[in-house]
């Protein structure tokens, strides 16, 4: 779709060094903890709309989980979000989130524009395969559920699949194929994110973990922050935290519905290029891609060793190896390609799978922004969040998104 950014392009493409150690301002409207891609995004949004706002990182930002995932746009209905065996049981969910989905792929063909300024993303389809006849019939069942909520997929027989990506193996019983799935670059989205917002107005500190959050009396009228760069007055506070918001809403009283795990990236030695589509597994952990320098990108979730701030969680050499031996098993031409780095990141889930999006009502001006897919729906969650806090009576979240819902997703009484 645009070209990939330059290799000195993150240098322009993210707030100067000098900005974010600046003194901490003593108060602002909205306060976003977190400066991955959603506080980010959270920030620009804000921003952009008039609202007074500051973000701060506990470290830099787009280290931890937004600038570790592989950058893939997952948009078809996939493993981690059914239940069970089927789709019957959760079909009102997977609706709801394919209507998400769809309006993430036409949000993130709109990015680079809207933002003046390359992301990397390209648009390649995406292909997820099926190895035996009830990983078929469920590509099947999704396929009818994404029609409906107005995600265009298309079922490949073994025979069409086998024409269509013969690299694959060939005796894969189908796939499903999404023409609207890609990437973009993980290291370049939420920096930029974070230079546009700083031009609209927004103020970003780095190194601001983070200590104490206080909401003042009475309920409703903001909130002293305690961080290692200085203490804010907010009136309003938004966790974007991502796999720690749990820890951060903790701060404050509050539990969320939330859970955060590792998992693994995977990358090879560069080949000829070979594979245009992103590749995902019905039934399997996978997730492949083959990059514009010929490296394939190997993860799908394979877990890794968790370990306490601020260490980074660990590679697992068993992780590395079932996730390339189901690589293999899917496209049988990577056997004698080398993986040359592997790296870990974490991901944010919550349990009944749904963002949290919205106001505690336990704690009035106390907002949550979590996406659960959290490469791909990030800047919506955001957007959504931004445009509700700008004009709360024009843009109402969805009840399901609140963050005092119930573990079954319901609002909670």
């Amino acid at each position: 779709m645009t070209r990939d950014p330059a290799p000195g392009d993150g240098a322009v493409l993210s707030p100067s060094a000098a900005h974010l150690r600046q003194e901490l301002p003593a108060d602002t409207d909205v306060l976003v903890l977190g400066g991955g891609l959603a506080g980010s995004a959270v920030a620009y949004y804000l921003a952009r709309e008039g609202v007074d706002v500051v973000l701060v990182e506990r470290e830099e930002l787009n280290r931890q989980a937004s600038g570790t995932n592989a950058g893939s746009f997952h948009f078809q209905i996939a493993l981690h979000q059914l239940t069970a065996w089927g789709t019957d049981n959760v079909r009102d969910r997977l609706l709801a989130e394919v209507r998400l989905h769809a309006q993430a792929a036409r949000m993130w063909t709109e990015l680079e524009q809207e933002l003046d300024a390359p992301m990397g993303v390209h648009t390649t389809g995406g292909l997820m395969v099926a190895e035996t006849d009830a990983e078929l019939r469920l590509l099947v069942d999704k396929n009818r559920i994404e029609a409906e909520a107005g995600l265009e997929t298309q079922v490949l027989l073994a025979g069409e699949l086998r024409a269509f990506a013969p690299y694959l193996a060939d005796d894969l019983t189908g796939a499903s194929y999404c023409a609207t799935e890609g990437h973009a670059n993980p290291l370049v989205s939420a920096p930029l994110f974070a230079l546009r917002a700083q031009q609209a107005g927004a103020e970003i500190r780095t190194h601001a973990r983070v200590r104490e959050v206080v909401a003042r009396t009475p309920a409703g009228t903001g909130f002293t922050v305690r961080t290692d760069a200085g203490t804010i007055r907010a009136r309003r506070v938004v966790n974007a935290a991502g796999a720690w918001a749990g820890e951060v809403a903790r701060l404050s009283g509050l539990t969320l519905p939330l859970r955060a795990e590792g998992l693994h990236v995977n990358v090879t030695e560069p080949r000829e290029h070979v594979l245009d589509p992103l590749v995902q597994h019905i039934g399997r952990r996978l997730s492949l891609k083959q990059s514009g320098n010929g490296t394939f990108i190997i993860g799908g979730g394979w877990p890794s060793a968790p370990a306490p701030h601020p260490s980074r969680h660990t590679t697992r050499w068993d992780s590395a190896a079932g996730n390339m031996g189901v690589a293999v098993r899917v496209m049988p031409g990577l056997a004698d390609v080398r993986v040359v780095r592997m790296w870990t990141g974490v991901m944010a889930f919550t349990d009944d799978l749904s963002p949290i999006v919205g106001e505690s009502g336990a704690v009035p001006g106390y907002f949550t922004c979590i996406a659960t897919t959290g490469f791909t729906l990030s800047p919506l969650m955001a957007r959504l969040l931004a445009e509700h806090m700008a004009r709360p009576s024009s843009r109402p979240l969805p009840p399901e998104y609140s963050p005092d819902r119930n573990p079954a997703g319901r609002p909670a009484a």
